[in-house]
């Protein structure tokens, strides 16, 4: 259970993280750059990532 926690709470500020980091960087909508996509991907990647902890059930212990 700890080690959940701890995956979630990192998951969280590396989500965090990514996101700021995506806006600080993109200033033009309309041209999107390399370093934009990969912002985009690893976004959706490290959301991905908290949906599939946090939907798998916990384990009665």
């Amino acid at each position: 259970m700890k080690n959940r926690n701890r995956r979630v709470a990192l998951l969280v500020i590396l989500l965090g993280m990514s996101i700021g980091n995506f806006f600080r960087i993109s200033s033009d909508a309309a041209h999107i750059r390399t370093v934009d996509f990969l912002s985009i991907f690893v976004i959706g990647a490290l959301s991905g990532l908290l949906i599939g902890i946090l939907a798998v059930p916990r384990a009665k212990v």
